[in-house]
């Protein structure tokens, strides 16, 4: 895999030298996802991960405010069953979704434990041995329980930082044999 040339060399994130398919392919094929790339000791960033100059300076370079003046949307779902606050409810998730494209809900009836007990699975998940959690790497939408790094791998310029589970279980309780032990 390309990693970031040394200080004083140039990046190059396509060109004749640069086979961001194949190098996409070949970490896909790892199943290790990113935090296998962190793991292994690597000591750059691979180019699958950096984006071509031209999209960097395409970016705004607009610095209205400050980013420590940016506060998440809370939502709040306390009263949602009545109809006059559900309205509110609905308008305030569409107004965070279109401006942040991300939110956090309080007051949604999960217990704290829950919360809790989900986020320390998914840690146990992550830090199992590749081998183990490999066996759950799929692209497949078919499987409703799977692990993957990068939705958009193969379609993006850049590589993202993150690995992903993803559980589809849209009715109810998942066929235990559909998840991995630690859930």
């Amino acid at each position: 895999m390309q990693t970031l040339p040394s200080p004083g060399e140039s990046i190059t994130c396509s060109g004749p030298h640069y086979d961001r398919a194949k190098e996409a392919k070949e970490f896909d094929e790892t199943k290790a996802g990113v935090k296998g790339l962190i793991d292994s000791g690597m000591a750059k960033v691979p180019r699958l991960f950096i984006h071509p100059p031209q999209n960097l300076r395409d970016l705004s370079s607009d610095t209205e405010g400050s980013a420590t003046d940016l506060k998440v949307p809370i939502i709040d779902m306390m009263g949602c069953q009545d109809s006059r606050l559900r309205r509110d409810v609905v308008d305030d998730l569409r107004r965070a979704s279109e401006t942040w494209g991300f939110f956090q809900i309080i007051n949604h009836g999960i217990p704290v434990d829950v919360m809790d007990g989900v986020l320390e699975a998914v840690k146990q998940f992550h830090e199992q041995p590749e081998g183990v959690k490999g066996e759950w790497y799929s692209r497949d939408d078919a499987r409703k329980f799977r692990y993957y790094s990068n939705g958009d791998l193969f379609l993006s310029k850049a590589a993202t930082w993150k690995d992903t589970l993803l559980f589809d279980f849209p009715f109810g309780e998942p066929d235990r044999e559909a998840v991995p032990l630690l859930f």
